[in-house]
């Protein structure tokens, strides 16, 4: 790559920084990689703003490229983002193995030692439940598969459900407000786990009522991409 193209490509990235708009933060992100595809800073910034979108396998794609790059100086960062990803995806024993690699890199990252042990408490906790269930009823959970899974809805669904108006009227609305103080509140909800299948309106005693899962046990941890929220929530 000529010194030309790399000066431009740090340009769009910074641009993409600089931006307000998640939309015109991608444009400006990609722009840069299609001249540098291993541009470490778009590729941290483009695959952050994919798991703000609940695109979190995209998210996983940039981080990987990230860790592809030979002499990658400083990981900490990225492998604490994958393991966040990993983490919103269900994908917990990965999670938890991209954080010990992150203390590894960085022993101080405080963040990192909370969902640490947020993740071990919660293996702990899902081991103990099966543990509990088998002893229970052995032969059930052969038939009857629990759904245990973190696969949330995109934010963007959420958000035309809690303002009631479709994708394309909040694309409208933008600049006004209203939708980001609501994408905001929602983002929050997911990352704190408030949204779960515990709070979801087609839940019903440990079991989805939801017309494509009806009759599915699930945990109140677990969501999916049918999640609802209930009235108050």
């Amino acid at each position: 790559m000529g010194r030309e193209e790399k000066s431009t490509s740090r340009r769009w990235t910074l641009q993409g920084i600089k931006e307000t708009d998640p939309e015109r933060k991608m444009h400006f992100f990609r722009l840069a990689l299609e001249l540098d595809p291993y541009d470490i800073v778009a590729l941290n910034n483009k695959g952050m703003l994919h798991h703000k979108k609940g695109e979190f396998e995209e998210a996983v794609k940039c981080y990987d490229r990230i860790l592809l790059t030979k002499n990658l100086s400083k990981p900490a960062p990225v492998l604490y983002n994958k393991s966040l990803a990993l983490r919103s995806m269900g994908k917990h024993e990965a999670a938890l193995n991209f954080i010990k690699a992150t203390l590894k890199h960085d022993p101080e990252h405080e963040k990192a030692k909370a969902i640490r042990d947020q993740l071990q408490k919660r293996g702990r906790a899902d081991k103990g439940t099966a543990a509990k269930k088998s002893e229970i009823a052995p032969g059930k959970l052969a038939v009857n598969q629990v759904y245990t899974q973190w696969q949330p809805p995109a934010v963007s669904t959420l958000l035309t459900h809690s303002m009631k108006r479709s994708q394309q009227e909040i694309k409208y609305l933008k600049g006004f407000g209203e939708d980001l103080i609501k994408e905001k509140a929602i983002r929050d909800k997911l990352s704190r786990h408030i949204y779960c299948c515990g709070t979801c309106q087609f839940m019903q005693r440990n079991v989805c009522k939801h017309q494509k899962t009806k009759g599915m046990a699930v945990t109140d941890a677990a969501i999916c991409r049918h999640f609802r929220p209930v009235k108050g929530i």
